[in-house]
């Protein structure tokens, strides 16, 4: 084994360009640097520069940058025609006798280095040379077989949970991944602790690259990628401020029983699959009612003359047995969610208040608060649906799940609509109305949602959705989460293994919210570790770790600042019938029999159809849709669709669409002036030889 201390080291080419101190031991001697790209076909860029003059590459050192201000281009060095070895020999030894140019230390205020993505059009690579700290700094030579590791690991900086007011010392934290799930956990109490390694640490993979040096002795070089593509998995990890335990109780942890950590108890999985597929979606039904009443439609006068009654009932009708068809599909959500995790609960209404002594109090009070959400005096009468309508809530989550109500409404392929093609007398639908949000004939919105103002503790569990002025029906629709609130409290606190997983957007903000004293919008600050490891000396040898590199932040894919990989996109020349005709259709798309009776739906409906069905009366026409239903052939068999299309002129479509929809919201966004910039081409004639 030998005796020889291990150091990381930046890469060897840039030692005499590096500054030093006294022993050339000079914290940029010691800092592995990271070696910016601006084309695709870097490692050959790279391998070149090895090549031909591996002091070259300190014009790859990365830089801040921006598309208006890009770092200066290095020399491209591919050997793109073979020469002579002995020319290429005489080539190098003159450059290397070339006076060196010292490596200028970045100014104290120099701008956050930022790295972006490859789809900008940027590719960066970390570089370090592993020698023996002795005298000359020889190449350490790496045991194959397995026995020596070599490889990077990312530190993210982050204040300390316990910091005071105005401290601004960055900490470092590891990113770890084990069977308690992807975490930045703090790697030690003090920043000594920073350099060792961290057990279950996500570790980068590190790849050998051999060149000469100017005296022609063979050298490596240790080289990795930067993870840029993953800055959404690393700022969406949440952060442990608990101090990691050390390497070496990590490896005896190894062989000792296998412990399985066991999930903390919550409640915040059910919560948010009932914030989906309850709450959210009756929000949408209450601004839906509030938005029809105040829609141009819905205007009752024009001048002297008003809308026929006859005609604003159909429209109050149709609009509420389009709310009635997606409450009973809410209903039935709602109904398995308390079915699924509060059993007791759904005992109690199925049994209509057997067992209601034996509920817990908060399970009580949601059992009494669904018993007085009812539709209301006025709204059964604006539908045109006979049936008769549930009592309560309460009433109507115990219907929705009668014997054979939830497989007729799953399966059926029609719509449930009034006026000349009723479908309402079908046996597809449930046999009673409860609509969470519809409108009275007086044209008012109305529904159980007015009940939500005596939910208890209704006061205690304020509203996270932003309050919108312009939003007909907002601040009604907040109400909502004042059932979610009352859910919620019945629920009891558990492992959470009957839920689905906590939706991505959820992960994101509770990861946000563990990151103290960081701004939410600010990408984080990074930096890279190199680690040397020699698997079978357990503590005795621990693992050599470098020094960090230059701090950076990692760009999103829309950073304002991020340079644009250029594309063209031909758009045809020649859009005449003539000369589109001669476009293959070689792109089918599928559909099924019931999109295909959509689509054909659609097909009947134009322009002025659609802008007439939000106009006011006397221009205001409904649209007649039909009744939905799937495609049938002549002889009622049920039938798809395969239609082939033509995708340069869907292009053309999307452009053209494109400008309409930018300029109508230009009202809003004021983009207009960045959006586009066009330049002349002489010449660039659709038809070649037209005059």
């Amino acid at each position: 084994m030998s005796t020889h201390p291990l150091r990381w080291q930046s890469p060897q080419p840039l030692w005499t360009r590096l500054p030093t101190i006294g022993d050339a031991v000079a914290p940029a001697q010691a800092q592995p640097a990271i070696l910016r790209f601006s084309t695709d076909d870097f490692m050959e860029q790279l391998f070149g520069t090895l090549e031909r003059d591996p002091a070259r590459i300190d014009a790859l050192i990365a830089r801040h940058e921006t598309w208006r201000a890009p770092m200066p281009e290095a020399p491209d060095l591919i050997a793109r025609t073979p020469v002579p070895r002995l020319a290429a020999s005489a080539a190098r030894t003159t450059a290397a006798a070339a006076a060196p140019i010292a490596i200028a230390s970045p100014p104290a205020d120099e701008r956050p280095l930022k790295l972006y993505q490859p789809a900008h059009q940027r590719h960066y690579l970390v570089a370090a040379s592993l020698v023996c700290g002795v005298h000359g700094l020889p190449e350490r030579a790496i045991t194959p077989g397995g026995v020596e590791e070599v490889f990077a690991v990312v530190r993210r900086l982050l204040p300390a949970a316990n910091a005071a007011p105005g401290d601004a010392t960055l900490h470092e934290f590891a990113y770890v991944k084990d069977a308690a799930g992807a975490r930045w956990q703090r790697c030690g109490a003090s920043e000594n602790d920073s350099v060792r390694l961290v057990p279950g640490e996500d570790r980068l993979p590190l790849f050998p690259l051999s060149f000469r040096d100017d005296e022609a002795r063979p050298r490596a070089l240790w080289a990795g990628m930067v993870p840029v593509g993953r800055r959404e998995e690393y700022l969406g990890s949440r952060v442990d401020h608990a101090v990691a335990e050390g390497f070496a109780a990590g490896q005896r942890r190894q062989f000792e029983p296998a412990v399985v950590p066991t999930p903390p108890l919550s409640k915040m999985a059910r919560m948010a699959q009932f914030q989906s597929d309850v709450a959210e979606p009756w929000k949408v039904l209450v601004r839906s009612a509030f938005k029809f009443v105040v829609s141009p439609g819905a205007s009752p006068d024009i001048g002297d003359e008003s809308e026929p009654a006859g005609d604003a009932q159909a429209r109050i009708h149709d609009f509420n047995l389009q709310q009635q068809a997606a409450s009973w599909l809410v209903l039935l959500d709602c109904a398995d969610l308390i079915a699924t995790h509060m059993a007791d609960l759904w005992a109690v209404i199925d049994g209509n208040g057997a067992g209601y002594g034996a509920l817990s109090q908060a399970r009580r009070d949601l059992y009494d608060w669904l018993g007085t959400a009812t539709m209301g005096a006025t709204l059964p009468d604006a539908l045109v649906d006979p049936k008769p309508h549930a009592a309560s809530l309460r009433a109507a989550l115990k219907a929705i799940r009668a014997p054979g109500v939830r497989e007729k409404l799953e399966a059926s392929t029609a719509t449930y609509a009034g006026g000349a093609s009723s479908t309402l007398n079908l046996p597809d639908w449930p046999p009673f109305l409860f609509c969470l949000a519809g409108v009275n004939l007086s044209m008012q919105p109305t529904g159980p949602f007015a009940a939500l103002d005596n939910v208890p503790g209704a006061n205690a569990e304020p509203s996270l959705d932003p309050v919108a002025a312009n939003v007909p029906g907002q601040d009604t629709a907040m109400k909502v989460d004042r059932f979610t609130a009352l859910y919620t409290r019945a629920l009891e606190a558990t492992r959470e293994t009957e839920a689905p997983p906590i939706p991505f957007a959820l992960q994101v903000k509770n990861a946000l919210g563990t990151q103290l004293g960081t701004d939410i919008n600010d990408g984080g600050w990074f930096v890279v570790r190199f680690v040397h490891l020699r698997r079978d000396c357990g503590p005795l040898h621990p693992p050599t770790v470098s020094a960090p590199t230059q701090r950076f932040k990692l760009a999103g894919f829309f950073d304002a600042d991020a340079p644009a990989r250029p594309i063209r996109i031909s758009l045809p020349s020649d859009t005449s019938p003539a000369g589109l005709r001669k476009f293959n259709r070689n792109t089918a798309f599928v559909m099924s029999d019931m999109l295909c009776g959509q689509v054909q739906r659609a097909k009947g409906l134009g322009f002025v159809d659609l802008v007439r069905s939000v106009l006011p009366w006397p221009l205001h026409k409904a649209l007649d849709v039909g009744s939905g239903g799937p495609c049938k052939s002549g002889n009622g068999v049920d039938i798809g669709m395969i239609c082939s299309i033509s995708i340069p002129i869907i292009t053309i479509c999307a452009l053209i669409l494109l400008i309409i929809i930018v300029s109508l919201l230009d009202f809003v966004f004021r983009w207009l002036p960045y959006f586009v910039l066009c330049f002349p081409v002489p010449g660039l004639k659709g038809k070649q030889g037209a005059a």
